[in-house]
């Protein structure tokens, strides 16, 4: 999320950021990275757990000059996110749409795939998608057992090879160097608090410009 962001506030004219799938704040956080470099920027947080808008809300202060917002949706509801969304973002202007470690939560089944289609669908011309998304490429074993893990308790998780992650850009054209792992993006573009370790880290990750 952070490379992306610095390369997309660096690079492109993109000053309005749509974040599904939020999670508990980081150090720093989209908004940070963006607004630092153009006060102006408009993001939009959204997340489905009370707890963690809880914490957006106590944590994340924006600029004066931009706009920071939080809404409480399910990412199966593009829809709803849309429509929440349009009250802080122009989607007749680009926007960057960010489902960084989202979707290994939904299944195909639950139409994963039409919920980026969806929400990529209602984004101008010169917008993006910035996506990462769990794989068993790398660490098939333990990502089995993360997976087994979660369906004790409940909670789906899907792996996804390669090429599965590459149709979530269907239409868009990917910024180099295109799905990789999310250690291999852009590492350049990492300051040194980012470091992802040693071994494999079981995500891709990638970019798609939409034309």
């Amino acid at each position: 999320m952070q490379r992306a962001t610095r390369r997309l506030v660096r690079e492109t004219a993109i000053r309005q950021f749509l974040d599904i799938g939020t999670g508990i704040p980081t150090e720093p956080n989209l908004h940070q990275i963006v607004q630092s470099a153009a006060p102006v920027a408009r993001v939009v947080y959204v997340d489905n757990d009370p707890i963690v808008l809880a914490h957006a809300e106590a944590l994340l202060r924006g600029t004066p000059e931009g706009v920071t917002e939080y809404l409480q949706a399910d990412a199966r509801e593009p829809h709803r996110i849309l429509e929440q969304a349009a009250r802080a973002l122009d989607f007749d202007r680009p926007v960057a749409l960010s489902l960084i470690a989202l979707l290994h939560f939904i299944a195909d089944a639950d139409g994963a795939y039409d919920i980026v289609d969806t929400l990529v669908g209602a984004l101008a011309p010169g917008s993006c998608l910035v996506l990462s998304a769990m794989t068993a490429d790398f660490e098939p074993e333990n990502v089995r057992r993360g997976i087994e893990a979660y369906a004790a308790g409940g909670v789906t998780l899907v792996a996804r090879s390669r090429d599965e992650v590459g149709r979530f850009f269907r239409g868009l054209e990917l910024m180099e160097p295109g799905v990789v792992s999310v250690a291999d993006w852009r590492p350049e573009l990492a300051v040194d608090e980012e470091a992802d370790g040693d071994g494999p880290i079981s995500l891709y990750g990638a970019v798609g410009l939409k034309p």
